[in-house]
């Protein structure tokens, strides 16, 4: 049996909090799949790892959309990914901060040391995501030793 995509989603979902994608969710549920669907997709060779292929179908003309992974993924595999997904979505808001936190120190706006700690803190979490999504990578290349050449 395939994996679906929102199995991905849902899990990264946990490890975030955004209004915006909540309003998304609420107003055009097609929008919201397809911006998910578009991080899981960026997740995928981020995963290079993965001792099964992570071949994947989309398709949005279908009722229900098809949105899939042809394989069946481990529940690891499937945390990885959500993961890589979260850490996806966290860049992207990063970017947008950074982007407005420099609109307002060019402005003269940007006086706030919260702002810029609240920043950083946000900086500080990624980076701490990125280093547990290695680390879970260790674990499951650990478990798996026999599927790999050496």
């Amino acid at each position: 049996m395939a994996t679906s995509f929102d199995e991905i989603i849902d899990s990264g979902l946990t490890l975030i909090v955004d209004y915006k994608l909540d309003l998304l969710y609420n107003t055009d549920m097609n929008a919201f799949l397809k911006f998910c669907d578009g991080l899981v997709i960026k997740a995928i060779p981020k995963f290079k790892e993965c001792n099964q292929t992570l071949e994947y179908e989309v398709d949005y003309t279908t009722d229900p959309y098809t949105r899939e992974f042809t394989n069946t993924l481990t529940i690891y595999e499937k945390d990885i990914l959500a993961e890589y997904w979260a850490i996806g979505w966290f860049t992207r808001e990063l970017q947008v901060a950074s982007r407005i936190n420099a609109a307002l120190q060019n402005s003269g706006s940007f006086k706030s040391h919260s702002e810029a700690q609240n920043l950083k803190a946000k900086e500080s979490y990624l980076n701490g995501l990125r280093v547990k999504v290695k680390q879970d990578t260790i674990d499951y290349l650990v478990m798996y030793p026999s599927t790999y050449d050496y």
